[in-house]
């Protein structure tokens, strides 16, 4: 018995090039949208990186100082390429390890104008003429911004950001 099968058709599949345009068009529109908020995202989580280290870094030297009874000074490198603080002699790069030089910098201020430095006494606290002590830490190419702030004389760390950073440094 002979099976009836249909005659097969000279077609050709594919996608005419206005169907490749058409979608080549949608995402350009997509990626136009999104590439700004995945680059504002990048960079906070950049700056939240640098700030959790530094804050770090600031809780690690005071809680030296006491646990040694001596002084512990920590200084911002504020003209270095990466984020860096030198803690009694010893240089750290602090933030993401992926991060690029010149993208993210430091803004140390206290109340008079000097040194970007703070100095733990031996019992965690600092002197009542460094407070408080602001270090405002935002990318090159954005206005956002994070800080750690030494608030009181007991060496009282917060952070904040954006607006309550540039209020506190006044």
């Amino acid at each position: 018995m002979r099976l009836l099968r249909p005659h097969p058709k000279n077609t050709t599949s594919g996608f005419t090039l206005l169907e490749v345009l058409a979608v080549v068009v949608i995402v350009a529109i997509l990626g136009a949208i999104a590439a700004p908020s995945w680059i504002s995202y990048a960079n906070r989580q950049r700056i939240s990186a640098v700030e959790s280290d530094l804050l770090q870094v600031f809780k690690q030297a005071q809680q030296d100082a006491i646990q040694e009874r001596r002084n512990v000074t920590v200084t911002i490198n504020t003209l270095e390429p990466l984020p860096t603080v030198d803690t009694d002699g010893f240089t750290q790069v602090i933030g993401p390890d992926e991060l690029a030089p010149n993208t993210i910098g430091m803004l140390a201020l206290g109340p008079v104008p000097g040194p970007s430095q703070i100095t733990f006494d031996y019992q965690g606290m600092v002197s009542a003429d460094d407070v408080p002590f602001v270090v405002t830490i935002s990318p090159a190419n954005s206005s956002a911004q994070q800080c750690v702030i030494v608030a009181t004389i007991l060496g009282t760390l917060k952070t904040a950001r954006d607006a309550e950073c540039d209020a506190l440094a006044l």
